[in-house]
């Protein structure tokens, strides 16, 4: 399929899912970005064949979105160059991920004002592949007792006038933030972040289930990297985990890598949660895309051997997992529904976001972000907003 960069496209689709309805044999036509119809099989033989692009035997997605990732392709989003996001972006889509935010790590205020400046100034401009929709601050509001990769020296209590003095700097293009719940005094970010529709997110946190039930109450959505960097679940105090598993509206993100969380675990999630609270992330590092070999994470240097990512004291630092594989796992080694899991990888990251209806979806009126999956779901072909980014017979070919 060579589909043209053009404002207008007739796009035939064997199979698409939307993700929630499943079609056979129908047309999308885009204009100007946007999805402007969907033609059934009655509907479309009006169309001249001669505009149509065929894809035959792929299965057409909405595009993934990744809330939580911090480089691919060799770069780090700590670098806040638009070099730097603009291989993220490139990378990122040859894997199918269409909208990311992109994920910091806890640094020094210095460090963390310029890297906030830099991708705010330059969010507009990232244009090579996956839209960069913000910002998304994992610490430096963290604890220490689970800091996971996280540098010690730089992490602290949260304060709100340092907070807004973050999101000022980064030109209001932080979106989420992940922080433990105990080292925010009287929830004051919380409360704060989530008036300002900043998504907050519970992590890298020894809070008990009081502290978390308390955060919820205050605004936050959901839980970071479930099973990840909080307090193990015990049967008179299930913490975090305990809570995500029970309370029906808190969203839950998984790195499925097969490393992060074992697979009864994840069962047990799936069977614990609606899927329209799973959320699909990466945690990707700058070896995403990449050989084994040393790369960086925000000021760390970590080892890739065999696709593990660790840092020099040995701790699990980030993967280089893509959203495409999730998908994979999800249903060769956990029997989901192919619809089921590419939900958890675009409707539910969007809806938690806000810009469901727009993004996670195959509508009208949606951005036209698709992607093109063959049989073993490996990514054929990425579409953001109409235009190409991706095309596995264009890298083929070169």
């Amino acid at each position: 399929m060579t589909v043209p960069n053009q404002e207008e496209l007739w796009l035939h689709c064997e199979t698409l899912l939307t993700p929630f309805k499943r079609h056979e044999d129908c047309v999308l036509h885009i204009a100007a970005g946007r999805i402007d119809q969907i033609l059934t099989s009655g509907q479309h033989r009006n169309v001249p064949e001669s505009l149509v692009v065929h894809q035959p035997g792929a299965v057409a997605v909405p595009g993934l979105i990744d809330v939580h990732v911090h480089g691919a392709g060799g770069r780090d989003v700590m670098e806040g160059t638009l070099d730097a996001l603009q291989t993220i972006s490139a990378t990122l889509a040859r894997y199918g991920t269409t909208s990311f935010l992109a994920t910091t790590v806890s640094a020094s205020d210095l460090e963390t004002s310029g890297v906030l400046r830099s991708i705010g100034e330059n969010r507009d401009r990232v244009t090579a592949g996956a839209v960069l929709l913000g910002i998304h601050m994992e610490g430096p509001y963290i604890n220490p007792l689970r800091r996971g990769t996280h540098q010690p020296e730089f992490l602290k209590q949260a304060a709100v006038r340092e907070f807004r003095r973050f999101v000022e700097l980064s030109e209001n293009t932080v979106r989420k933030i992940t922080l433990a719940p105990e080292m925010d005094p009287g929830l004051r970010v919380t409360h704060a972040a989530s008036a300002a529709g900043i998504q907050v997110f519970l992590g890298h946190s020894d809070a008990t289930f009081d502290q978390a039930k308390a955060a919820i109450a205050a605004g936050a959505q959901g839980a970071t990297h479930l099973f990840n960097a909080m307090r193990p679940f015990h049967q008179r105090e299930p913490g975090i985990l305990g809570m995500a598993l029970i309370d029906e509206a808190v969203y839950a993100e998984i790195i499925i890598d097969g490393i992060h969380v074992h697979p009864a675990a994840l069962r047990l999630l799936l069977r614990a949660k609606e899927i329209e609270r799973v959320m699909l992330v990466t945690d990707g590092t700058s070896a995403v895309g990449m050989p084994d070999g040393s790369y960086r994470l925000g000021g760390r240097t970590i080892s890739v051997s065999e696709g593990e990512c660790r840092d020099s004291e040995g701790n699990l630092a980030g993967s280089t997992l893509t959203l495409d594989r999730a998908l994979r796992y999800l249903v060769s080694r956990m029997d989901l529904p192919l619809g089921d899991a590419v939900s958890a990888a675009t409707a539910s990251p969007a809806r938690s976001l806000g810009i469901a209806g727009r993004k996670g979806i195959v509508g009208l009126g949606a951005d036209a972000d698709l992607v093109f999956l063959d049989d073993n779901l490996s990514v054929i072909k990425t579409i953001v907003g109409g235009r190409v980014v991706y095309s596995r017979e264009e890298t083929t070919k070169g």
